[in-house]
């Protein structure tokens, strides 16, 4: 169960609360103040043509408030995020900046939001001084061990536009065979590691001709590369998955 920080923005609520050390936020908050419709803005639900938050953006958590243990539906930062970009509301600019200026920064530096409440605990509560040092301690970690792998994942993106599937599963950190019968799991690569044609037409997938000497033949083999919008839609299926590699 996590315990939730609740502030203000022009008068309306919104709770947040840290989640493996990364900050989520209850759903119907955030669209109350950009006038979105929970369920649909979410959750795709209502619309056939509205496409909800991915599987990663969103969540279903116990959270403790004034009125007991509850559940209610949270999103993460990045879906967060893709809210904004739904509304209409010309308040959801000033409520971005808002967010990344204020609300997010003070969060990844104290590990929680320091409103007025916060800082009282924090002056008089030895646990809490604890707790948020705990998680301070742990962002700082997580930070350390992802910059490494961000910053080959970035050198990756602006190198060749192509790329052979056993660079993009170094670059990924993740097993080549893994990669392959992941992809075949997910109907995106054939039996012979070739793409199928939908994914060949979004753009994701290129097959060229590879020669290869074989004694005195030289047989053309078909090999697989992959664009950088490829590498990206890989990752996120990946992140998606929760494969182990």
């Amino acid at each position: 169960m996590n315990q939730l920080t609740v502030f203000k923005y022009s008068d309306k609520p919104v709770r947040t609360f840290l989640k493996n050390g990364e900050p989520w936020f209850v759903a119907a908050d955030v669209c109350n103040i950009l006038g979105l419709n929970t369920s649909e803005a979410v959750h795709g639900k209502g619309r056939s043509d509205n496409e909800g938050l991915d599987d990663d953006e969103k969540g279903i958590d116990i959270v403790d408030t004034p009125g007991g243990k509850q559940r209610v539906t949270i999103v993460s930062e990045a879906g967060l995020y893709t809210l904004v970009l739904k509304s209409r509301k010309p308040e959801a600019k000033p409520f971005k900046r808002w967010i990344t200026h204020e609300v997010i920064p003070s969060i990844r530096k104290h590990g929680a939001y320091m409103t007025p409440d916060t800082i009282e605990k924090v002056l008089s509560d030895p646990d809490t001084i604890i707790r948020l040092a705990t998680e301070l301690k742990q962002e700082r970690q997580r930070r350390l061990e992802l910059e490494p792998k961000a910053e080959a994942y970035d050198t990756f993106m602006n190198g060749s536009n192509l790329q052979t599937m056993n660079d993009v599963a170094k670059c990924l950190g993740i097993g080549r065979n893994k990669l392959f019968a992941f992809l075949r799991d997910k109907k995106i690569l054939r039996a012979n590691n070739t793409p199928y044609q939908e994914y060949i037409d979004r753009g994701y997938f290129e097959v060229k001709e590879k020669p290869i000497k074989m004694g005195d033949v030289i047989a053309n083999m078909l090999q697989t590369f992959v664009t950088a919008k490829g590498v990206d839609y890989i990752n996120k299926i990946l992140n998606q998955s929760l494969v182990k590699v």
